[in-house]
């Protein structure tokens, strides 16, 4: 049998992030040749979001699945974590998990906005929450829409392609890069976590990003694919899509979901610790039945 010599996950990182700096690159110069100075308008944005998802996150990680077909003899789907569909249990899972931990993760959202850096650190907070400010105004414009057309371009960009784009990258490409080199799993997903959420360059949303790409992480583990990280990441990013125009266009009250588990005046997060604990028991449930699954 021919003995393949594998590539190091090291090398894979570096060539993931080759790809994408060249893909930066060209999508960059796509977007001054077609809007000019009008690269900050919303269709700028729009096109930028779909390109960026397609070049930059999608594109990267089937070249190094081709690389490893072509150097490991692996197959591509297998690389991709594509070669086999999600199951029933699987996205039930993710979408049961999303529900019930909304409150919680609301309330960690709202804890982690408010933290604040020692005194000698007030210029560097100063500065963290100017860039959150304008990251938070571009995505306010680019959510902002009064059409249901608009909002339902916006699922698919936002959403969807957001959702497979970053998944793809952050999950088959990285994750799955350690994972197949035998780094501890815990390690390997908490690795790729961090990373996901300090690429998003928003201190103020940093822990609950962290909590949400872990979480990703152990989805496409458990599952053996990506497809279920990529419907929980879409189903997260289409419910703020959509709540947000129905809020927008006056449908429904302001921040409907946004506050549900955030506590007001000073009462105790009782819905959001209810909220953690459930969410753990519904964890460990799937877990405990996956394990019964697997010895029988």
């Amino acid at each position: 049998m021919e003995n393949v010599k594998r590539m190091s996950w090291f090398v894979k990182f570096l060539l993931l992030a080759a790809f994408a700096m060249v893909m930066l690159i060209v999508v960059s110069v796509v977007i001054l040749i077609i809007y000019g100075g009008r690269y900050t308008t919303i269709n700028a944005q729009i096109t930028m979001i779909a390109l960026q998802n397609v070049l930059i996150f999608i594109v990267p990680v089937v070249i190094l699945a081709l690389i490893c077909w072509s150097n490991e003899k692996r197959p591509m789907m297998q690389t991709l974590w594509v070669n086999k569909a999600p199951s029933f249990r699987s996205i039930a899972l993710a979408v049961i998990v999303y529900i019930v931990a909304l409150p919680a993760m609301n309330w960690l959202v709202d804890w982690n906005e408010g933290l604040h850096l020692p005194q000698a650190l007030h210029d560097l907070e100063k500065m963290l929450h100017e860039m959150e400010d304008s990251a938070q105004g571009v995505t306010s414009d680019l959510l902002t829409t009064k059409t249901w057309g608009g909002m339902l371009l916006r699922v698919l960009l936002i959403g969807v392609l957001t959702g497979m784009g970053e998944e793809f990258f952050f999950r088959a490409g990285m994750l799955g890069s350690l994972h197949f080199d035998r780094v501890k799993r815990h390690v390997a997903v908490w690795a790729v976590a961090f990373i996901f959420s300090a690429i998003h360059m928003q201190f103020f949303g940093f822990v609950p990003r962290l909590l949400m790409g872990a979480w990703f992480g152990y989805l496409m583990l458990w599952s053996g694919e990506v497809w279920t990280p990529i419907i929980a990441h879409a189903l997260n990013n289409s419910v703020v899509v959509v709540f947000t125009f129905l809020a927008e266009n006056k449908y429904i009250g302001d921040n409907v979901i946004e506050t549900l588990g955030v506590p007001q005046n000073g009462q105790p997060p009782f819905l959001a610790v209810g909220s953690a604990i459930a969410t753990v028991i519904v964890i460990w449930l799937f877990m405990r039945g996956k394990k019964n699954e697997i010895e029988s």
